[in-house]
């Protein structure tokens, strides 16, 4: 049995910062487990990689092209749900970027 999840599309791409990361940390207060927000920026945000962790978030960035990134954000414990759909997706896996601490490396 595949479990869903719903997309909520973000575009943080126009602002200037800090204003991205207020967004995103403002849509992830609200995030369901079901749920995966779709962030279209025009850069990685690093800084909020770490705080993704620790907060209890995984994270796949799609770098499309220098200034065009798409970054999906989920709950840890919806890897298995993410990777499935991932994996029926279409999106090249060699143009993913995720990060080791996400993967309990860091």
């Amino acid at each position: 049995m595949q479990a869903n999840l719903t997309f909520i599309k973000v575009d943080v791409s126009g602002l200037a910062p800090p204003e991205p990361m207020t967004v995103i940390l403002n849509h992830l207060s609200k995030l369901t487990a079901q749920q995966c927000l779709l962030i279209k920026h025009r850069r990685q945000p690093f800084p909020l990689y770490e705080k993704l962790n620790d907060a209890g978030f995984s994270y796949h960035c799609v770098a499309h092209s220098q200034d065009d990134i798409t970054l999906y954000i989920f709950h840890q414990k919806t890897q298995t749900v993410f990777d499935e759909w991932l994996a029926t997706s279409g999106l090249a896996i060699s143009n993913l970027a995720t990060s080791d601490l996400v993967k309990g490396k860091g």
